[in-house]
């Protein structure tokens, strides 16, 4: 679910560097007709960026909000979820080898015992 959040804002800032630079052209045409001074191209394509940072974060804020939400929605296991039952397992795999292997010792003193009478 996370990739597929990363490729959409990617894209999305890929669209974003796209559009600026498109519009840093076309300020650029207009201040080499003289219908735009150097100043106020700059101005503007320096507000445009200002303005579309300012609006990504809110986007990325507000995005994140929205998978938590469909997340715990759907029960999706976390990474800390995942990883608690992971040390868990490896708890209870470690506490079955050392039963086993005692049953072994204890297994192996019986068979001794046994033919020790014999």
């Amino acid at each position: 679910m996370q990739e597929v959040v990363k490729k959409f804002i990617y894209t999305s800032v890929g669209l974003v560097s796209i559009t600026a630079e498109t519009l840093k052209q076309t300020v650029d045409k207009l201040v080499e007709e003289s219908k735009l001074s150097s100043d106020e191209g700059k101005k503007i394509v320096d507000e445009f960026l200002k303005n579309t940072e300012t609006k990504r974060e809110e986007f990325e804020t507000q995005l994140q909000s929205l998978v938590e939400k469909v997340s715990k929605k759907l029960k999706f296991v976390t990474e800390d979820d995942l990883n608690e039952v992971l040390k868990r397992v490896e708890k209870l795999e470690a506490a079955l080898a050392a039963n086993k292997t005692e049953a072994e010792k204890t297994s192996s003193k019986s068979q001794k015992s046994a033919e020790a009478k014999a």
